[in-house]
């Protein structure tokens, strides 16, 4: 019951009102954890709205929560969790492949896909499957980026890891020839570590992917250009009580503090013999622990790397092979879904397509795992599954 009462109030939260619905003693740490939980699950509505606390979506979204997106606060799927950064004069910086009602959606990527097969040195074939994007009724988009919704889990440990930690594994000109050279981005956060802060990270995805405003990014019509009339003709949700945003300062506070607090996974039983092939084949380069005195493990240095062309996106730039490594905590729960997305674009359906897709820096790495028996690719496996 006190969950609902806190919906209601989100688009004018305070701390005094929050209190004033605590009659069970929750602490105020725990009360603004949930206040937070509860905007993250908050489901958008289009403007106007009679439920003026969440109106104001798109008028152009992808999503109407940011829960839709990384499920229980984890990885998304290819259904709701992929989006095309673009940088398009008419369409903007992303597409949103829906809209409010009286509006037409940006094109639909259509998404097909091309099988290889791979031979390891065992004569064990593992299947890879490359995605084929294409826009519907739009010959005008060339150039894009696919990417999948990530794990939250754990993200606010990694906003406050030490940059003297993260720099110390900087290699950017290889200078000790072990054909990895990983960089420093803009930022620590995205697929390219070109966001540079959680507040950025959750004010852009609001604007980008909800079409809501807020303190970082107040317009209210979000992404769409000056070239989509219809579009900046759609009524929105902001106004004075909200501070002219649709997510006001408090809560979009509150909605931050939150993604700051959603806790790294649990640690999993190590797999002692695949930690072992792990650190053969030198996957530690790149997807480093020992973070915090060595109490934090989340395999990611946060560093970009050329993964080579395989894993290229299409935007024609100097940084179209390079990717930041992605967090490895959290796998044993991840493999327990049905269903599995890895990489950037979530074209690998299992962790051994995932490593069959590396090259570049990585190139070494996944050739020594072709050449591995099966019973220790299986070590590895297993160890990977127990993160």
């Amino acid at each position: 019951m006190q969950r609902r009462i806190l919906i209601l109030f989100l688009g004018c939260w305070s701390p005094v009102l929050l209190a004033q619905l605590n009659p069970f003693g929750i602490s105020e740490q725990g009360l603004d954890y949930e206040a937070g939980r509860a905007i993250f699950e908050k489901v958008w509505v289009s403007s106007p709205s009679s439920t003026q606390a969440s109106d104001g979506l798109g008028p152009l979204y992808n999503a109407r929560s940011c829960e839709q997106c990384h499920i229980e606060s984890g990885k998304g799927d290819t259904d709701t969790g992929l989006i095309f950064r673009i940088n398009h004069a008419q369409f903007g910086s992303q597409i949103q492949n829906r809209a409010v009602p009286g509006l037409a959606a940006e094109p639909q990527p259509a998404i097909g896909m091309i099988n290889t097969e791979v031979s390891l040195a065992d004569g064990t074939v593992i299947s890879l499957q490359a995605p084929q994007f294409q826009f519907e009724d739009s010959q005008e988009i060339n150039e894009f980026s696919a990417r999948l919704a990530p794990s939250l889990a754990g993200i606010g440990v990694l906003a406050n890891i030490p940059i003297t930690d993260l720099m110390r594994l900087a290699d950017p000109a290889d200078r000790n020839d072990d054909g990895i050279s990983g960089r420093k981005g803009l930022g620590r956060f995205g697929w390219k570590a070109d966001v540079t802060s959680l507040a950025e990270q959750v004010g852009l995805a609001l604007s980008l992917d909800i079409g809501i405003s807020s303190t970082l990014y107040p317009d209210p019509y979000a992404d769409c250009t000056s070239m989509q009339d219809d579009c900046l003709m759609m009524p929105h949700g902001a106004s004075e009580q909200h501070q002219e945003m649709e997510l006001g300062i408090e809560a979009f506070n509150t909605l931050v503090n939150f993604v700051r607090q959603i806790p790294p996974p649990p640690v999993g039983q190590i797999d002692q013999a695949g930690q072992a092939v792990f650190d053969e084949l030198a996957c530690g380069a790149c997807h480093a622990s020992g973070f915090g005195s060595g109490n934090i493990n989340p395999y990611t240095d946060m560093l970009l790397h050329d993964m080579g062309p395989a894993l290229a996106d299409n935007q024609n730039n100097a940084f179209s092979q390079e990717w930041r490594t992605p967090a490895l905590w959290g796998l044993a729960a991840y493999t327990q879904r049905a269903e599995q997305y890895y990489l950037h674009d979530g074209r690998a359906r299992s962790l051994s397509e995932a490593i069959l897709w590396h090259g570049g820096e990585a190139e070494q790495s996944k050739q020594a795992f072709m050449a591995l028996p099966a019973d220790r690719r299986d070590d590895l496996i297993r160890f990977l599954q127990g993160l």
